[in-house]
């Protein structure tokens, strides 16, 4: 797929690569990481969870201090949807990103914030499809995710943690890493959240009150897709035995949708867990895509 011309928008205006978009002094996304991000799945040029993005964007902002209305964001990402529907772009990712704006120097913030909203496309991953219907395998990650409880839960800018993770394997054998908090307990992985069917055979999703991202798929599959499938499960700490004991692992996100754990590493490359295919979680798997077609 050949990328489109306009990459990105920035309150509504255009701009392309190599072109000045923010001020690189001032700009506090840039310089302390004040702001935060969604990333969609564009499909069918449909945004199939745009309404969840949006609850979540909203109140999260504000608890940064930086107040956006749903109508804003809505604007200039239809003038954005417009930009790539010019060009046949109908499916992909779409992230939104929303700074502080320009507040000077210093972590003070300003009297008054006008948020710079940010909105940019890339293709889908071209792995995408074949991690939907074979799985992945993962790895633990060395370095810990970091607790902070008043940031828990909100997807801000501030991702040196998974980064720092992330970098420590380059091949494409695992999918993604398991990250872990201070306290030893699973959190999520570096770029999805967790979902556990324990030795016991109860699914659980670790609590994310001191660290982690309250992932939009993530609440999908605690309302509507468990419930779908007649399944119960509950937040509730994780241990690392209790997870390499469990009978099945699920990663989502918002953009990957489902993707079932086939086999968990350590950080040394030694298989750890192997995991066969269950009805369970081949149920939650269909059924999301049965209710979310766009996830095929």
């Amino acid at each position: 797929m050949t990328l489109p011309n306009i990459l990105f928008t920035i309150n509504g205006n255009s701009h392309s690569v190599g072109s000045q978009t923010v001020n690189l002094t001032e700009d506090r996304g840039l310089a302390y990481g004040h702001g935060l991000f969604e990333t969609l799945l564009f499909s069918q040029s449909a945004l199939p969870l745009i309404d969840r993005h949006l609850l979540r964007l909203i109140p999260d902002s504000h608890l940064l201090g930086i107040s956006l209305q749903s109508g804003d964001v809505q604007h200039y990402l239809n003038l954005f949807l417009e930009a790539l529907s010019d060009q046949s772009i109908t499916d992909g990712v779409i992230k939104i990103m929303v700074t502080a704006g320009s507040g000077g120097r210093g972590y003070k913030m300003p009297d008054t914030i006008i948020p710079s909203l940010i909105f940019s496309y890339n293709p889908l991953p071209e792995d995408t499809a074949k991690h939907r219907k074979q799985g992945v395998d993962v790895r633990l990650c060395e370095h810990f995710i970091g607790n902070g409880s008043t940031l828990a839960g909100i997807k801000h800018l501030n991702r040196l943690d998974q980064v720092i993770a992330r970098s420590e394997w380059s091949h494409d054998k695992y999918a993604d890493g398991i990250m872990l908090s201070v306290n030893g307990d699973v959190v999520e992985a570096t770029s999805a959240n967790i979902f556990v069917k324990t030795k016991e055979g109860k699914w659980i999703t670790p609590t994310l009150d001191q660290s982690g991202v309250s992932g939009v798929m993530r609440g999908l599959l605690i309302d509507r897709i468990f419930p779908a499938c007649d399944l119960s499960v509950s937040e509730a700490s994780l241990t690392l035995d209790e997870l390499l004991m469990s009978q099945q692992i699920l990663l989502c996100n918002s953009v990957k949708g489902i993707l079932r754990v086939n086999s968990v590493s350590s950080a040394m490359d030694k298989q750890l867990l192997a995991l066969p295919s269950d009805h369970q979680s081949l149920m939650l798997c269909e059924k999301l895509m049965e209710l979310y077609p766009h996830y095929q």
